[in-house]
C-alpha cells in the first residue's frame, strides 16, 4: 500500500469514531520492538479534553489504526524508523501527521512525542516527578554531550 492510501484509510478510520461533539480528534501512540501503546483523545467544542468513557473505547478501530501507522512507518519515504507519532483530525476533515524519533531508553510512559531528556527541571518537578531524578540527570547530560 502506498503512503497516500495508508493516510486516506487512517482519516477514514479516525472520522467513523469521531464524536459529534468534537472538534479535534488525536490517535498518539509510540511504537518500539518489545512495546506499542496507542491511544484516543479529542478536544471538544467546550474547549476541555475528552476520552472515550471505560469499555466504550473503539478497540477494533484504534487496532486497525494502529496496525496502519505501523505499516506506514515501514515505508521507505522516512529516513529513519520514527518511534512517536501523533495523528489530528479536524471536524472539517483535515488531518495531520506529526512522528518524532525518541530512543527506547529515553522514552517514559506518560511522555508523548518527547523524550525525557527534553523536560526542563521546572517540567521535570511540576509534572514527570516519577521519573527517578537520576534517571532525568542522566539523559539530560547525555543529550548535552552529544551536542
Amino acid at each position: 500500500m502506498k503512503d497516500q492510501e495508508i493516510y486516506q484509510q487512517i482519516g477514514e478510520l479516525l472520522w467513523s469514531i469521531m464524536p459529534q461533539e468534537a472538534e479535534v480528534i488525536y490517535f498518539t501512540g509510540k511504537v518500539y520492538p518489545d512495546f506499542q501503546g496507542w491511544g484516543t483523545t479529542f478536544l471538544l467544542k467546550k474547549g476541555s479534553r475528552g476520552t472515550f468513557d471505560f469499555g466504550q473505547e473503539p478497540t477494533n478501530i484504534e487496532l486497525k489504526i494502529k496496525d496502519l501507522v505501523c505499516d506506514l512507518r515501514d515505508l521507505e519515504i522516512f529516513k529513519e524508523e520514527w518511534t512517536h507519532f501523533k495523528v489530528s483530525l479536524t471536524e472539517e476533515g483535515k488531518i495531520g501527521f506529526n512522528f518524532a524519533y525518541i530512543p527506547e531508553e529515553d522514552d517514559w510512559v506518560s511522555l508523548y512525542m518527547r523524550g525525557i531528556s527534553d523536560l526542563s527541571e521546572e517540567e521535570w518537578e511540576k509534572d514527570y516527578s516519577q521519573i527517578p531524578r537520576e534517571r532525568w540527570e542522566e539523559r539530560v547530560r547525555i543529550k548535552n554531550q552529544s551536542k
